[in-house]
């Protein structure tokens, strides 16, 4: 199996749907606000902004709001270990001990750990201490000082190299480890070395209390507290390394870009990508593999690298194919949004518009069978690829998993000519009105649709009788 080959016009389609999309799911998930971008070839092909960035206020949310990305910060440290290492001022088999050697005297076995096994998470260090309360707010994120109590109090649970364990503490000592090389702050290293030359203007290694107004506001789950309440902020302090990062989607999907070996802004040589991108260590009981700072994973042809990242209030995931400098990044601000779910179903979007895209002349207009419709049973989207009609249920958590292809037989008739045999196959769909002119589709079983926003705005005119 391949992957069809990504142009332009292609991915543009593709995301505009894909965007209506994700909108959809969140609204259904109630997740307060969604950002989205996708880039291909380092254009800037989707950016774009769903929902509130704050519940209390109402404020829209903008593709300029910030987001705590959280582990996408691994990304960024791992690139910066892997820069260092071509200049020749470390070596990723040094042991962490050589470069800080309390390490060694506080445990002597994650002292021998090397930088290769903590970026891979393969240390079996622990994985955030024995008192972690900061990831629900209550107390502070771990200071110097605080790192270096965890690390005493026991770093290594596991033999090194014995399996794959992720560990924000072994990235936090990654962190410390390109201070102790470059002479210079964490952050001041990152933004001087990583930030600054790609022109990344809203990514910081921290929460920048100056920006704080940027923020987009954390949420709980409904679950745990009944309704969507905001969260406070906290700085990640001595972590950061770890989870401190904030950025945008337009941004992330910059930075991903500059992870391809074709990319003219990439800051690392093809042999330090290809250490990073290397399916490593197995993440059981998934599909994913770990290599150096980066998930990889296969969605349906492609291999995919990138990383998601949890802080409280805010899941986010970008996903990059290297080959196709394809990048996609989804950031939403409640403590249970379903980031991952909306980044992964935005490349399959993509590949099924690849997959059925016609570009054939003498075809007439077939906008009026587009859009969104609805009826008591759900939503069913019409969408062109080019010139190929197909319906899809954006209700889905996989958008492609069922795809019904449609032929224009004249300016009011569709046939269905592919489904499943448990829908339409071989039968027509017809364009119609009501009485009142509102467009309809008679579609499936026979029964009538009409357009999304219709139907929602006669259910609110009926609550509001």
């Amino acid at each position: 199996m391949t992957t069809p080959p990504l142009t332009h016009d292609v991915v543009a389609a593709a995301a505009r749907y894909a965007d209506t999309w994700i909108a959809l799911r969140a609204r259904g998930q109630r997740v307060p606000g969604v950002q989205v971008a996708v880039r291909l070839a380092g254009d800037l092909v989707l950016s774009s902004a769903h929902g509130t960035a704050d519940v209390r206020s109402g404020e829209p949310l903008t593709p300029q709001h910030v987001f705590r990305v959280a582990s996408h910060s691994k990304t960024f440290t791992a690139t910066a270990v892997l820069l260092l290492a071509e200049q020749g001022r470390l070596r990723l088999d040094d042991a962490v001990g050589a470069h800080l050697p309390w390490v060694a005297e506080a445990d002597d076995e994650l002292g021998r750990a090397s930088l290769r096994e903590l970026l891979a998470h393969a240390a079996g260090v622990t994985r955030d201490g024995p008192a972690g309360d900061f990831w629900c707010l209550d107390g502070e994120f771990l200071d110097t000082a605080g790192l270096r109590a965890a690390v005493t109090a026991g770093g290594s649970l596991l033999p090194r190299s014995s399996r794959f364990k992720y560990s924000n503490i072994g990235y936090s000592l990654l962190g410390a480890v390109i201070e102790a090389v470059a002479g210079t702050s964490y952050a001041e290293h990152v933004t001087q070395h990583l930030i600054a030359p790609l022109g990344l203007g809203r990514t910081t290694p921290e929460l920048d209390p100056a920006r704080g107004d940027a923020l987009a506001t954390g949420h709980t789950s409904i679950t745990t507290a009944g309704a969507r309440r905001p969260l406070s902020v906290a700085d990640t302090r001595a972590m950061a390394a770890a989870t401190g990062f904030c950025s945008t989607a337009e941004d992330l999907t910059a930075w991903f870009s500059a992870h391809c070996p074709a990319s003219p802004e990439a800051l690392l040589d093809e042999h330090s990508l290809r250490l990073a991108q290397h399916p490593g260590w197995a993440v059981e009981g998934s599909d994913r593999q770990y290599g150096l700072g980066l998930v990889v994973q296969r969605v349906g042809a492609r291999t995919l690298v990138g990383h998601s990242g949890g802080f409280p209030g805010h899941i986010t995931q970008s996903l990059l194919d290297p080959g196709a400098r394809l990048a996609v990044s989804v950031l939403t601000n409640c403590i249970d949004g379903p980031a991952s779910e909306l980044a992964l179903g935005t490349v399959r979007i993509v590949d099924l518009f690849a997959e059925h895209w016609r570009e054939e002349t003498g075809v007439d207009d077939l906008d009026a069978f587009c859009g969104r419709w609805a009826s008591p049973w759900g939503v069913l989207d019409v969408v062109r690829c080019g010139t190929a009609l197909l319906a899809l249920h954006p209700e889905r958590e996989d958008p492609a998993a069922v795809v019904t292809r449609l032929q224009v037989l004249d300016g009011e008739r569709l046939r269905v000519v592919q489904d499943s045999g448990f829908g339409d196959h071989g039968e027509t769909w017809a364009l119609g009105r009501d009485d009142d002119g509102t467009p309809t589709l008679r579609a499936h079983s026979g029964s009538r649709l009409r357009p999304l926003a219709r139907v929602l705005a006669a259910a609110a005119a009926r609550d509001d009788a």
